[in-house]
């Protein structure tokens, strides 16, 4: 009886329906529930992308210089698909079965990109830092802009989570995550400066071009879907 009453008290009511004001508030709310399919579809993805490029970037080949080539192209295919997911469902809605696999993507492509980075660090520079950040290296600027789209997927990567979510406000962490595209255009620019010769882009390998057309169709659908806002 004790029980029934407390159920059924207008406190616990009222707090119940905060809760869930509270919750419902939130636009960006999302369940970590996911059935068996979805689960597949966040590793296959990322598991078939690396098998494309090992077979068809690296040829097989399994060697330092390959994998800093594997991670880098890997981290910027993956992070292109988990921002290309919201801009073309507006366009294509059953692209929105995919946004529950967005956050795991763009997580990995983190981590895979923290990746590129410890590579380089260990066998392009040798341990030397100052080597990061000589002025005088043609793939200085690349690589500075590496780097910065690193600490902003940093950024996005800890704000991923529900705590994060329910401490900040709804206006605060949309900021925070949409600055992602900014990182994408930022790895596209250093994408493009590393693979410069004297001011002139130059990818031999057609996986690494369709690459890099994937992701500035990526940046340049953003813009698009930026420009002309859904009408609500």
């Amino acid at each position: 009886m004790s029980s029934m009453f407390l159920i059924n008290s207008p406190i616990y009511v009222t707090l119940r329906l905060v809760i869930k004001m509270k919750n419902k508030a939130h636009p960006y709310n999302y369940s970590e529930d996911k059935n068996m399919t979805q689960r597949l579809i966040d590793f296959g993805v990322p598991f078939l992308l690396f098998w494309l490029y090992f077979q068809f970037y690296n040829f097989g080949q399994f060697n330092p210089k390959e994998m800093v080539k594997t991670t880098g192209l890997l981290a910027i295919a993956l992070l292109s698909l988990t921002l290309l997911i919201g801009p073309a469902s507006r366009f294509f809605p059953a692209l929105n079965a995919l946004k529950a696999n967005r956050k795991f993507w763009g997580i990995l492509s983190f981590f895979i990109a923290l990746a590129h980075t410890i590579l380089i660090y260990i066998f392009y520079v040798n341990y030397d830092l100052a080597k990061l950040f000589d002025p005088t290296s043609p793939k200085y600027f690349g690589l500075l802009a590496g780097l910065a789209s690193l600490v902003i997927l940093l950024a996005v990567t800890l704000t991923s989570n529900k705590l994060a979510l329910n401490s900040l406000s709804p206006k605060i962490w949309k900021i925070i995550q949409s600055t992602a595209y900014l990182a994408l255009i930022l790895a596209v620019l250093h994408f493009y400066l590393v693979e410069s010769q004297n001011g002139v882009l130059v990818i031999k390998r057609i996986v690494g071009q369709i690459t890099f057309g994937f992701t500035a169709l990526v940046v340049l659908l953003r813009l698009i879907v930026a420009f002309f806002p859904s009408k609500k």
